[in-house]
């Protein structure tokens, strides 16, 4: 079997840095936010009027490429580029496109488009090269409005591959329970889609087709509205194999017409706009069980004369934006990893200079808002052991997925034995962490299940059980970043806390 352990490794000294990629965006009738600064600045230079889809993409330094509606794409001086008309997206699809840049050029960028409410015009990807014009981009008309799916909903995404160079980009079909996950690599994008037969079946009226779709920015869950049947739906993804599973159903009132799905930068808590109702909803990802996340439902917040909310975005500062139909403002969730209205929900922060914010915001991969997760540990050894210090066992093995305790984890754990019994006045909480595969919740059963496990075997060698409690905390509490096997490493730890 193969066996993961808690080992000790250095530290990553990779930094993940803010991605500039998602610096400008333009959206609505001709607005636009600048987040260059660290902070949104109102722009009022974009050329696009749309009602819903949109997309914007930048260099790594955060320098404008381009941007679409689905239908035309505007260069960085707000003129259309050269075979930028005429794609067959469309400004009243929920996300008529998303760019992803080719892992094999860094000069072209692969746009995908969807069509409205099912239409025949599908899932379709062009290629832009920024090569082409001197600098401002061309679209190439060999690659231009290449079908993939038909008919599709208005819903798509795209996040990282866990090898953390290619990336899925995530559809549904339309009057269908498929999703369609396709592969973009340095070999372009595959023409197999890993599909997944799961969840509702999107069908019956068209506004079942419109609503968002977003992965979390880790890759490890997707969610998605669906306006007609009012209500969201949770799933697991394996950004390993590109599957879906595990659904849960989110139902909300009568009316409440579900559109915008965000997560928080670090993928425990999950967010849905109800545009019928003006309202947003916080759900906890790590409440433990299915259950337990449909019991943490809270409303944290309502537009002023219940205005329509639409899209829900997450931006390079943590924030999550959201439009107010029609009216010249964006509101904000200031602080979107905490629970209940801890969260900080406003309404008309960001004003955009006169102009009209609709029901979109442009959307990107979605690891780009993933947060770093990097912290400074301390192992244990046996002279470091005080009071309220909090140490991390080494070498504590268990097989992949079980929390059968092995051989190898009892040198260590004799080192533990050793300075309990010297100290009797000690107490121990013991906890047990996972990294983010798999289900949050399968994870947090596990991560409690290992540290009972350790606690077992210090009782088995004289150590009172009363001494000792223990707690799961699954994948909520990392110290590394989940995009490496090292990362994932240490995050599959064993640590106690000394007490009395």
């Amino acid at each position: 079997m193969k066996s993961f352990s808690f080992f000790c490794l250095l530290l990553l000294t990779m930094m993940v840095h803010a991605q500039k990629q998602t610096a400008i965006w333009y959206f609505g009738k001709n607005a636009g936010v600048d987040f260059s600064s660290g902070k949104p600045v109102a722009i009022t230079n974009g050329a696009l009027s749309t009602e819903e889809g949109c997309v914007s993409i930048c260099d790594a330094q955060g320098k404008l490429l381009f941007y679409t509606d689905g239908i035309t794409v505007w260069n960085a001086n707000h003129v259309p580029m050269g075979n930028g008309t005429g794609l067959r997206g469309n400004p009243s699809s929920t996300q008529s496109g998303v760019v992803i840049p080719s892992p094999a050029s860094p000069s072209q960028y692969y746009l995908f488009t969807v069509a409205a409410t099912g239409d025949a015009d599908g899932l379709r990807y062009s290629l832009v090269d920024m090569s082409l014009a001197n600098g401002m981009g061309d679209v190439d008309t060999t690659k231009k409005n290449v079908l993939l799916l038909t008919p599709s909903t208005e819903k798509l995404t795209a996040v990282k591959h866990r090898n953390a160079k290619d990336i899925w980009v995530i559809a549904h079909e339309w009057k269908s329970d498929l999703f369609y996950a396709y592969l973009v690599s340095a070999k372009g994008i595959s023409t197999a889609p890993v599909k997944s037969k799961i969840g509702t079946m999107h069908d019956g009226n068209s506004l079942n087709s419109q609503g968002y779709m977003k992965a979390n920015p880790d890759g490890t869950n997707l969610a998605l509205a669906l306006e007609d049947s009012n209500k969201f739906e949770l799933f697991d993804f394996d950004n390993a194999t590109g599957k879906v599973s595990n659904p849960i159903s989110i139902s909300l009132p009568y009316g409440s017409y579900p559109y915008g799905v965000e997560f928080s930068h670090d993928g425990s808590i999950m967010y849905g706009s109800a545009a019928g109702t003006g309202k947003i909803y916080q759900w906890n990802l790590q409440a433990g069980s299915t259950q337990g996340i449909l019991n943490s439902q809270v409303m944290v917040g309502e537009s002023p004369e219940r205005k329509w909310i639409g899209a829900l975005q997450i931006a390079s500062d943590g924030k999550i934006y959201f439009p107010i139909y029609n009216t010249s403002y964006l509101g904000v969730i200031n602080a979107p990893e905490k629970a209940g209205l801890a969260c900080g929900y406003q309404n008309n922060v960001v004003y955009l200079e006169g102009k009209m914010a609709q029901l979109g915001l442009p959307g990107f991969i979605q690891d780009y808002f993933a947060k770093d997760l990097t912290q400074k540990v301390t192992y244990f050894n046996e002279t470091n052991v005080k009071v309220g210090q909090l140490l991390i066992l080494k070498n504590i093995t268990f097989e992949y997925a079980k929390y059968t305790l092995q051989a190898s984890s009892y040198p260590e754990l004799l080192k533990v034995v050793k300075v309990m019994k010297a100290h009797p006045e000690y107490a121990m909480e013991l906890s047990g962490h996972t990294d983010n595969i798999g289900n949050k919740s399968f994870n947090i059963d596990l991560s409690k299940n290992r540290a009972n496990a350790v606690k077992n075997y210090l009782v088995s060698q004289g150590i009172e059980a009363s001494r000792i409690t223990v707690k799961g905390f699954g994948s909520s509490m990392p110290v590394a970043n989940n995009n490496s096997e090292a990362g994932r490493a240490l995050n599959r730890r064993v640590e106690f806390l000394i007490t009395e």
